[in-house]
């Protein structure tokens, strides 16, 4: 029992620690300069310590981060986090504040989010393809945006199946997202609750009570 106690509780530490954070949406705008750049993501549980995390972003075919965006502080469960360098156009086109200078992307960049506890690093989450140059690829997001399906990741490796894509040039000549024939889904991103992982472990203990009884 105490075995069984201890690796319910580690694969539940894990699970919840480091794939706390997801990457939702990426934006490549149609102002000035391809602006505004977004990348949203979004706290599925509550985080305390966020440098844990940080965002590294690969531009055209590079297989090596070319920036990267440590985060600060700490989230709440349902929290939403955008990173963007040009914040006065973030909020000109979309009404909102960013919380983050980052994120400057372009439409066939990729990028991670990377967790490090001390312990090493570990890739959380990716979208697109690092070493790729996203041009023409199913994923590209030039003058457009990429954006999260519900209840999907995240994940280490990139599927296709888990986005919904604007297409390329899907924003041209838009000035704000309220009134874009496309606009981005910002902030909509859902995830069915799971249960606790004390609930978990309760009901695993309540079912081996159950099949010992009936020995």
């Amino acid at each position: 029992m105490k075995n069984f106690l201890s690796i319910a509780a580690l694969a539940a530490s894990s699970s919840i620690g480091s794939a706390s954070l997801v990457i939702t949406g990426v934006f490549d705008g149609p102002l000035a300069g391809g602006t505004p750049k977004v990348v949203e993501v979004y706290a599925s549980a509550a985080i305390a310590d966020l440098s844990q995390y940080s965002l590294e972003y690969y531009f055209n075919a590079t297989a090596t981060p070319g920036a990267t965006t440590p985060l600060i502080g700490s989230a709440a469960a349902g929290d939403f986090i955008y990173l963007t360098p040009n914040s006065a156009e973030f909020t000109a086109y979309f009404g909102l504040v960013s919380n983050y200078t980052g994120g400057s992307i372009n439409g066939d960049d990729s990028l991670r989010i990377q967790f490090n506890d001390g312990s090493g690093a570990v890739i959380v989450d990716q979208f697109g393809s690092p070493g790729t140059d996203g041009t023409g690829e199913a994923w590209e997001y030039l003058d457009g945006w990429a954006y999260r399906n519900n209840d999907t990741g995240p994940s280490a490796t990139f599927s296709t199946s888990d986005w919904t894509f604007s297409g390329i040039n899907a924003t041209d000549g838009d000035t704000t997202n309220a009134t874009s024939a496309s606009p981005f889904p910002i902030g909509s991103y859902t995830v069915t609750a799971v249960p606790e992982p004390s609930s978990a472990l309760l009901g695993g203990l309540a079912l081996l009570g159950l099949l010992r009884r009936r020995r």
